[in-house]
């Protein structure tokens, strides 16, 4: 099989980056095809622990340390005395026991910076993507090709990668379904002033009256979302200002929660985000974070599925192994974190954690509950996914067997 050593980037996020830098490091010759930035704030600022080792690995770490705020862990509000609080630095040692909360922009400037030293060449322009007569088989525009000219071996790339997030252009080009997941939520999502905080680094989710919230504290402000059903939000007004700002004042969490918060950004709404596309990879083409699949802002696994997906990618380029190969690994991430989520939302997992949290304090349960919460712990710091064992454990542990109380407590409306 021959490798593919020239390639082209769509899109210039942290998914887009970290495949560059990987790339480069081996000799292949990468384009990079981004536009700067222009929505103000970004989703995706809180970065799980299992990050941590990708930023060691491409060099940027301290960088990113500089302008973030320290995450020593997670907390999760589920009623107005009920919050569940998980430290990195108490979960298995072979886990970070920390990570960082970003500013996405100044994130992203430092990984594609990093990309571009690696040798990676950036053209600042919008890519056409084009079908050819060959089925499943695809093209830059000639305009694109143009500027590129001299950039790889060769006049085309061997490789096109999409890695512009949901617009899923490749997708949307060839006709791929979507295989939707079964919530039908919006986000809307804003940066506030302030906001209470259990903990000044944590990442925060609380469930409200309907759907739930982040709180991520940031430099000088604090990202502030909700989760919530589409019919719901649509009550609160027509534009996602009227949506956001309505709910902050009326919903009773928030009230709590937020009691003074002003919002000091525009608001952005995403709508019907769960989604996996029923394929991943043709010929000479690929789909790359996002623009593959995205499961859910809960558990901050966003990030970690777009830069592992990369790492992924970059794997199995350098080997020369099948596309297909690739496609099957970030598939199974996704369907992980689809199912993790899932009992989330249900209730059954902090069901599950309350009964364990609960259980009668002696020399075998205190052994036992160190065990368990280990393995449940690797969900907040992303590693449950990737675990086998983890992931066959917190199915047994969300069965009615193991707990036989109704989880509708805990459930997201």
């Amino acid at each position: 099989m021959t490798a593919k050593t020239n390639i082209a980037i769509i899109g210039g996020g942290p998914a887009s980056s970290t495949l560059a830098i990987h790339l480069c490091r081996k000799g292949y010759k990468v384009v990079i095809f981004a536009t700067p930035e222009r929505a103000p704030i970004l989703v995706g600022e809180s970065l799980v622990p299992m990050i941590v080792p990708m930023l060691q690995e491409l060099g940027v770490e301290a960088e990113v340390a500089a302008y973030s705020v320290y995450k020593p862990g997670a907390c999760f509000t589920y009623n107005a005395d009920e919050a569940f609080e998980f430290r990195f630095a108490d979960t298995p040692s072979d886990l970070p026991s920390y990570s960082y909360n970003v500013p996405r922009d100044q994130f992203n400037a430092t990984l594609l910076k990093a990309a571009q030293q690696s040798g990676a060449v950036l053209i600042a322009r919008n890519v056409q993507l084009q079908r050819t007569d060959k089925a499943g088989h695809i093209r830059l525009d000639d305009a694109s090709l143009a500027a590129a000219a001299g950039c790889w071996q060769g006049a085309e790339p061997d490789l096109i990668v999409d890695a512009a997030g949901r617009a899923n252009l490749i997708g949307r080009l060839l006709d791929i379904p979507m295989r939707k997941g079964p919530r039908q939520d919006v986000a809307l999502f804003a940066h506030v002033d302030k906001t209470e905080l259990v903990d000044p680094g944590y990442v925060h989710n609380d469930r409200m009256d309907q759907g739930w919230c982040w709180r991520i504290p940031l430099p000088g402000r604090v990202s502030l979302g909700f989760v919530v059903p589409q019919a719901y939000a649509g009550q609160q007004g027509e534009s996602p200002e009227q949506q956001y700002d309505n709910l902050l004042k009326t919903d009773t969490v928030l009230q709590r929660l937020a009691p003074d918060a002003r919002r000091v950004t525009e608001v952005l709404r995403f709508n019907n985000y769960q989604s996996i596309s029923d394929k991943l990879c043709g010929d000479n083409w690929v789909m790359l974070g996002d623009a593959g699949g995205f499961v859910d802002p809960v558990f901050s696994s966003g990030m970690l599925l777009a830069m592992d997906s990369a790492v992924k990618l970059a794997d199995t380029l350098i080997a020369n192994q099948p596309l297909t190969d690739y496609e099957v690994l970030v598939k199974r991430h996704l369907n992980a974190w689809f199912e993790i989520v899932g009992y989330y939302y249900n209730g059954r997992l902090m069901r599950s954690i309350k009964a364990g949290r609960t259980m009668p304090d002696n020399v075998v349960t205190r052994f036992l509950f160190r065990w368990v919460s280990g393995h449940v712990s690797r969900i907040f710091s992303g590693a449950a996914a990737s675990r086998p064992f983890s992931l066959n454990l917190l199915r047994f542990l969300v069965t009615d067997r193991v707990v036989a109380a109704s989880p509708d407590a805990y459930k997201i409306k």
